[in-house]
């Protein structure tokens, strides 16, 4: 499942984190490998982004 998300988009990715914790049901060992690939997905992409604050006059 990891390679495919790399072509998932940001936002998508958070959903599907969201809908996988927040629901009625307890997590299976299939749902801690999603939750596992999911975030460090998204921990990749936060490594990569270069945040730049600038003070406009």
């Amino acid at each position: 499942m990891l390679g495919e998300l790399i072509n998932i988009p940001t936002d998508t990715l958070i959903d599907m984190l969201y809908i996988i914790l927040a629901g009625d049901f307890a997590i299976t060992a299939h749902g801690v490998v999603e939750v596992e690939q999911i975030q460090r997905e998204l921990r990749r992409r936060g490594e990569e982004q270069c945040w730049s604050f600038q003070a406009l006059n």
